[in-house]
């Protein structure tokens, strides 16, 4: 399936959505209504992620040949036996559960709203969501929603992460959000044990980070940008340096760099919105639709992976830093 969500033998998706926010790209899983959007174990159910991850040491061999390996690991979801990933003996597992309850102190009291909640490849990865808060900071029709984001996996591919996060709902580009102060994100790696509590501390989860990016976003709508200057950021971008020859071999080499110029020059979706054609903004949204929605890739997972955790979003942030400094 090219969208990489995990399908059950029953044939559920795992994968559930505020109903208020509407279905994902691709057009799948369960809807969460209104009168339990903040019932945490209801959003479980519904993402069919009621399942917990056990483990294993690893065997080989027959009969009375039989041989384990004592500090690698097979982790696998305890309702289908299905395995997960191969680790080492000191992997700490973090549960879908905990994902999920990560949020249960945070929506409603603190202004959060759970947004999406599902899991890909098999339960080897899974993820919630949930919205800050929706605002309009350069024109009434370019709305942006603020989200934090917690990923994990269970097969050593990915960090435990939580991420401020924006999507720009005219066409769902993704790019992290700055912070007044705290962290943008937090990472834990699987050789510690999950925290929730010290995650929330040390990102100092409150309005300011959202105040913050607003009043950046502004900045970027209020800089014009030339055509030659365009021309010359996409290629500092994209090589990831200021040096001039660096710069040149990407103008004259790169698919990214006229893809992304044709979405600045009037190919993106909203681009010719006040306040984004013609001006850093509408260069930074070119950037993150050719990310999200453009880039090659070998499947639109793959896409997606990369957008949020890998190249792909080292690249976002890459274009929000040189567009704010330019």
């Amino acid at each position: 399936m090219s969208h990489e969500l995990t399908q059950r033998a029953d044939g559920l998706i795992e994968f559930a959505y505020n109903a208020a926010h509407g279905q994902g790209w691709h057009g799948l899983g369960q809807a969460v209504e209104a009168d339990r959007v903040h019932d945490v174990p209801h959003w479980l159910d519904r993402a069919g992620m009621g399942w917990k991850i056990n483990r294993s040491r690893v065997r080989f061999g027959e009969g009375p040949n039989q041989r384990t390996i004592d500090d690698q690991h097979v982790l696998f979801r305890s309702d289908t036996k299905h395995p997960l990933g191969i680790v080492s003996a000191a992997y700490k597992i973090v549960q879908p559960s905990q994902v999920a309850g990560f949020f249960e102190d945070l929506v409603g009291a603190a202004g959060l709203t759970l947004s999406a909640m599902g899991t890909l490849q098999g339960g080897r990865r899974f993820w919630a969501t949930a919205q800050i808060g929706e605002a309009a900071p350069v024109s009434v029709r370019d709305k942006i929603g603020g989200y934090l984001l917690l990923s994990t996996s269970a097969d050593g591919s990915l960090a435990t992460e939580a991420r401020l996060t924006t999507i720009r709902t005219v066409c769902a580009n993704t790019l992290a959000m700055a912070r007044a102060e705290g962290k943008a994100a937090f990472k834990l790696s699987h050789r510690s044990v999950f925290d929730a509590d010290r995650i929330k501390a040390d990102m100092k989860l409150n309005d300011q980070a959202w105040l913050k990016f607003r009043q950046d976003v502004r900045r970027l709508a209020e800089k014009a940008i030339s055509q030659p200057a365009a021309e010359h950021l996409v290629g500092r971008i994209l090589a990831g340096s200021y040096d001039q020859k660096a710069i040149d071999k990407v103008r004259a080499s790169s698919r990214g760099y006229g893809k992304i110029l044709d979405l600045f020059n009037g190919g993106a979706k909203g681009s010719g919105f006040d306040g984004v054609r013609g001006t850093a903004w509408g260069l930074l949204n070119a950037c993150t639709e050719y990310v999200d929605h453009h880039v090659v890739a070998r499947t639109q997972e793959n896409r997606f992976i990369s957008a949020q955790w890998g190249p792909g979003g080292d690249l976002k942030a890459e274009a929000f830093d040189v567009l704010l400094a330019a």
